[in-house]
C-alpha cells in the first residue's frame, strides 16, 4: 500500500496564525542559496541543448531566437550570472510561441525564474521587511480563503508559496499548505457492471483440434461455448480487473495410431482467468491461469484391414490409457486456454496502451502537464481514479469532494482548480489560431464540433491569452461561470484589443440528460473595466460586437444533453441518465445510472 504522508505540524485552522508566527523565522539569503539554483539552471539548459542538437535546422533556429551564445558565455563565467541577460532570456521563453510549451523549454523557464528570484531577493536591502509584509498578507488571504475559497486568491497564495519555497523560507508552513490545500481535484468512479460491459460477453468459437497423445495422432474439431465475465479485485494502489472465461468445449475427433482409427468425442470444462492491472503508466497483465477437466467417450475403433484381433487389442489398450489420456488432454486444454487468453489480452493491452500513451500521457508529459498525482484503485463494487492537477506554484482542491448520494454506475467529481490550473499552465500568454485549435480538436475528438466551425466566408480568428487566468471556471450555487481572458484578438491580419468573455450557466437535470441555461447575455468587457465608471473606446466596441457573434455560437443560450453513451465496446453499457448533480463550493459532481436496455435494441447492437 502506498505510504500515507504524515500529518503536518500545523493544523488547517491555524495556517493564518502560523504565517504571522513565521515572521520571526526569516532566513537571510547568500551564495549557499544561489548555488543550487544555478546548478538547476545549468542542468535544465544542458537538457535543452541536447534536445536542440537532435532537432537539426529547427534547433538552430531556436538557438538564434534565444541568443544561445550569450547564454553559453554566462554559463562559462565563475561569478554570478548577469541578470540583464537572464531577464532577456526569460522574456523570450514566456512569449506566445506554442513550441515554448514543450517540457525542455518549460524546465529552463522554471529554473530561470528560480535563479532570478533568489538572486534579486539576495540583493535586496529590504528583503526582511518584504518577507514580513508578505507573511502578514498571506495570513489575511489564507483566513479569507479558508472561509470562502476562490480562484483569484488561490492564484495569489500559490505564487506566494512558490516564492517562499524558492527563497528557502518557512518550510513547515509550505508543507502544511501543500498538505491541506493541495488535494486531488478530479475523482472518477466506474461501477463493476460498467467495467464489465465493455469486456464481458458470450463465447462461441470453433477451431481445429490437432494433438498427439500417448502416440495417437488426433484430428478433429472443437466447439467452445461459454461466457466471459469480469470482477474487480480490491487493491488500494492500482486498479485490478480479473477476466474470467468459463465454458465447455465439445470435440469430435479421429485418432490415428498405426493401423487403427479411433473415433471419439470429448467434453472439456474450462475455467480460465486473467488479471489486468491499471496505473498511471498504463495497463499490464499477469499470465493467464486456468483449470480444465476433459472427459472422452470412445465411439468406435476400426483397423485398416478390419482385423478383429487388432481392434480388440486397441480397444483394451485405449480403455487402459483413457484416464491418463484425459489428464494429458486436460493439461493441453489448460495450455491452449492460457495461450488464447494471453494472446487476446495482449492485443487489447497494446491497443489501450497506445491510445493512453499517444492521446494522453505523451502529449501531456511533453508539455509538463501530466497530473502531479494519478492514482487508480479498485473495490469489489467500483474502479476509482483520483488525479491532482497542480504545479508547484498552484493550489488545488481545499476541501474533500461531495459525497455521492447513491451507488452510481458512473460518477465524476471535478474541482474548479483542475481546469484553472491546467489552463494556466497550457495557455497563459499563448497565441492560438483557428486552424491550430481545430486541428487539435479533430485529433482529440475525431471530428470538429459544429459550434466551433468557422463560417465559410469568415476570416481566420486568433487569440493571445492573458498571462494570468487565461481561462477560469467557478462552480457555485448550482451554476458555473467560465471566463476567457484574451490579451489580444486577431481577425485575419487585423489586431484587436484585449477583452474578457464571461458566460454564466444554471445547471439542472433534464428528463434524459443535463440542461445548462445561460443566465443573461455574454459579458464582454476589457480587463479591469468598471461598467458604471469606464467607457468603451470605438475599437473596443468593434471587437465586442465581433466577439458576441463568435462566442455566441460556443456559449449558446441553452444546451441540453440527451444522456451519456460511452464509446467503443462500452456502448453496450447502454445510455446513462444523470441521477445526481451538485455544483457547489468549487466542486461539480455528476453521477449517472444505466437506463434499462430494451432487449431488441441490445440484440440489434
Amino acid at each position: 500500500m502506498a505510504d500515507t504522508p504524515p500529518e503536518p505540524s500545523i493544523p488547517l485552522a491555524q495556517l493564518p496564525e502560523a504565517c504571522r508566527e513565521a515572521k520571526e523565522d526569516f532566513r537571510p539569503l547568500g551564495e549557499a542559496n544561489l548555488q543550487p539554483a544555478r546548478t538547476d539552471l545549468t542542468e535544465a539548459l544542458g537538457r535543452l541543448d541536447q534536445s536542440l542538437c537532435a532537432s537539426g535546422k529547427k534547433g538552430e533556429d531556436w538557438r538564434a531566437y534565444l541568443n544561445w551564445d550569450d547564454i553559453q558565455t554566462q554559463l562559462d563565467r565563475e561569478e554570478p550570472l548577469d541578470l540583464a541577460v537572464l531577464d532577456a532570456l526569460y522574456k523570450k521563453l514566456t512569449a506566445g510561441h506554442a513550441g515554448l510549451r514543450l517540457v525542455q523549454f518549460v524546465d529552463v523557464r522554471e529554473a530561470l525564474w528560480r535563479y532570478i528570484t533568489v538572486a534579486r531577493s539576495a540583493q535586496s536591502p529590504d528583503l526582511k521587511q518584504g518577507y514580513e509584509k508578505l507573511m502578514d498578507d498571506l495570513a489575511d488571504r489564507l483566513g479569507k480563503y479558508l472561509a470562502e475559497p476562490d480562484a483569484e486568491t488561490a492564484l495569489v497564495l500559490g505564487e506566494a508559496v512558490r516564492w517562499l519555497d524558492a527563497t528557502s523560507q518557512a518550510p513547515e508552513l509550505i508543507d502544511a499548505v501543500q498538505h491541506h490545500l493541495v488535494r486531488p481535484n478530479l475523482l472518477l468512479q466506474v461501477s463493476a457492471d460498467v467495467v464489465a460491459a465493455g469486456i464481458a460477453g458470450p463465447v462461441d468459437d470453433t477451431e481445429p483440434v490437432r494433438e498427439v497423445i500417448l502416440g495417437t495422432n488426433i484430428h478433429g474439431t472443437g466447439h467452445t461455448t461459454g461466457e466471459t465475465t469480469v470482477r474487480l479485485i480490491p487493491d488500494p494502489d492500482r486498479a485490478v480487473i480479473e477476466v474470467i472465461l468459463r465454458g465447455t468445449t465439445e470435440s469430435d475427433n479421429i485418432g490415428y495410431n498405426g493401423p487403427v482409427r479411433i473415433h471419439s468425442t470429448g467434453t472439456t470444462q474450462i475455467d480460465g482467468r486473467k488479471r489486468l492491472r491499471l496505473d498511471a503508466t498504463g495497463i499490464d497483465a499477469l499470465p493467464a491461469t486456468s483449470d480444465a477437466a476433459t472427459r472422452t467417450d470412445i465411439n468406435g475403433i476400426r483397423s485398416k484391414r478390419g482385423s478383429r484381433v487388432v481392434e480388440r487389442a486397441a480397444r483394451r489398450r485405449a480403455s487402459e490409457q483413457k484416464g491418463q489420456a484425459e489428464v494429458i488432454a486436460s493439461q493441453r486444454a489448460e495450455r491452449r486456454v492460457n495461450e488464447r487468453i494471453d494472446c487476446q489480452a495482449a492485443e487489447m493491452i497494446d491497443r489501450v496502451n497506445r491510445a493512453f500513451v499517444d492521446k494522453f500521457r505523451k502529449p501531456l508529459r511533453q508539455r509538463k502537464l501530466f497530473p502531479r498525482q494519478l492514482a487508480f484503485s479498485t473495490t469489489d463494487e467500483a474502479l476509482h481514479v483520483a488525479a491532482l492537477q497542480a504545479s508547484a506554484a498552484q493550489l488545488a482542491a481545499p476541501t474533500a469532494p461531495p459525497e455521492l448520494a447513491q451507488q452510481p454506475d458512473l460518477a465524476v467529481r471535478v474541482h474548479e482548480s483542475l481546469i484553472n490550473n491546467l489552463a494556466a499552465e497550457a495557455l497563459a500568454g499563448l497565441t492560438l489560431r483557428d486552424e491550430t485549435l481545430q486541428s487539435a480538436l479533430v485529433d482529440l475528438l475525431g471530428e470538429l464540433p459544429d459550434r466551433l466551425k468557422a463560417d465559410e466566408d469568415e476570416e481566420p480568428w486568433g487569440i493571445t491569452f492573458a498571462d494570468r487566468q487565461p481561462i477560469s471556471v467557478a462552480f457555485a450555487d448550482g451554476q458555473f461561470r467560465v471566463t476567457i481572458r484574451g490579451r489580444r484578438y486577431y481577425k485575419g491580419e487585423e489586431r484587436h484589443p484585449g477583452m474578457d468573455v464571461t458566460a454564466v450557466y444554471k445547471l439542472a437535470v433534464a428528463e434524459e440528460g443535463l440542461r445548462a441555461v445561460r443566465q443573461g447575455d455574454l459579458r464582454i468587457l476589457p480587463p479591469n473595466f468598471v461598467p458604471d465608471k469606464d467607457r468603451l473606446a470605438p475599437r473596443q466596441i468593434v471587437i465586442q460586437t465581433l466577439l458576441e457573434r463568435r462566442f455566441g455560437k460556443i456559449f449558446k443560450e441553452e444546451m441540453i444533453g440527451e444522456g451519456l453513451l460511452l464509446p467503443g465496446n462500452w456502448e453496450k453499457a447502454g445510455k446513462m441518465r444523470p441521477v445526481q448533480l451538485v455544483c457547489q463550493h468549487g466542486w461539480l459532481t455528476i453521477a449517472w445510472k444505466r437506463s434499462p436496455v430494451d432487449e431488441s435494441v441490445a440484440d440489434a447492437r
